[in-house]
């Protein structure tokens, strides 16, 4: 067998390396593109539902901070 045949331009621990570093790499190119679709969704929903800040706003009831301490200064 010649030194040069393609069996032996990797060794096994080489070839084991590149191969869980490919499946890294899928695995982040899936997820990353699972979060596009995902957030794209929700961004779509969320520009028909939300008109403007003043808008948005107008819909926030309005409330008072409670008194904690009482002045008894007087």
């Amino acid at each position: 067998m010649s030194e040069w045949n393609e069996d032996h331009v990797y060794s096994k621990p080489v070839k084991l390396y590149m191969l869980c570093c490919g499946i890294l790499i899928a695995l982040t190119i899936s997820y990353v593109t699972y979060l596009y679709f995902e957030y794209r969704v929700v961004n779509a929903t969320w520009e028909t539902t939300f008109v403007s800040p003043a808008a948005f706003w107008d819909e926030v009831p309005e409330w008072k901070w409670k008194e904690v301490f009482n002045d008894k200064s007087g």
